[in-house]
């Protein structure tokens, strides 16, 4: 097994830091994005992960000054997306955090994003989490 997949394997299989989303229904999630009255597209999300990338002091320093933080979202299912870009049923990787409020609304420079359920935080590299999506 390669380094990289070694590592991918190791992302999802490690237990993280337990998180607690929106606990609502999807009528409910689906309210509560809306109530951020936000111009950006929404998705609704269940099992997903926080993954903090490790950033050398610069390139932190340099997201920052943009507004964002060195974190993305991965969620394996999609359970509804206002603008229709994903799937239900899917899975998305978000781009890099701008904020997460209320423990379960993580936002990106372009979407809005309700966390259903459990979820949890994790850590890896940058490389990692680009060549998740070389396992779709």
């Amino acid at each position: 097994m390669s380094d990289g997949l070694r590592d991918i394997v190791e992302l999802f299989s490690n237990d993280g830091e337990q998180l607690v989303g929106f606990e609502g229904d999807a009528g409910q999630a689906d309210a509560e994005a809306i109530s951020h009255r936000s111009w950006k597209p929404y998705c609704i999300v269940r099992e997903w992960m926080l993954i903090e990338i490790e950033v050398t002091d610069e390139y932190r320093e340099s997201l920052a000054a943009d507004g964002l933080q060195p974190c993305v979202l991965y969620a394996s299912n999609v359970l509804a997306h206002s603008a229709n870009k994903r799937q239900v049923g899917g899975w998305v990787r978000s781009t890099f955090q701008r904020s997460l409020t209320d423990g379960y609304v993580f936002e990106t420079r372009n979407t809005l994003y309700i966390l259903t359920g459990p979820g949890q935080r994790k850590k890896a590299s940058l490389e990692t989490v680009m060549a998740i999506v070389n396992l779709y």
